[in-house]
């Protein structure tokens, strides 16, 4: 999470990127991540990054995401 006053830099992508990297250098195949459906902000930035809706069905309140690594 980032603090409200410190949203809107790219701190969030730049790190989730990194993440990401660091999750595929440990030899993982897939991530799968979640969020509210009313946070429109983290389900593009999700998007941006690769990441797919997995169903269109939400899961305890929240739209859960899959991303396939190399």
């Amino acid at each position: 999470m980032i603090d409200e006053n410190h949203q809107g830099k790219g701190y969030g992508k730049t790190t989730m990127k990194q993440l990401i990297e660091l999750i595929e250098s440990m030899g993982c195949k897939k991530i799968m991540i979640g969020h509210r459906p009313n946070n429109l902000i983290a389900g593009e930035m999700y998007e941006s990054l690769g990441f797919k809706k997995a169903s269109e069905e939400i899961i305890d309140g929240e739209i859960i995401r899959l991303l396939q690594l190399n």
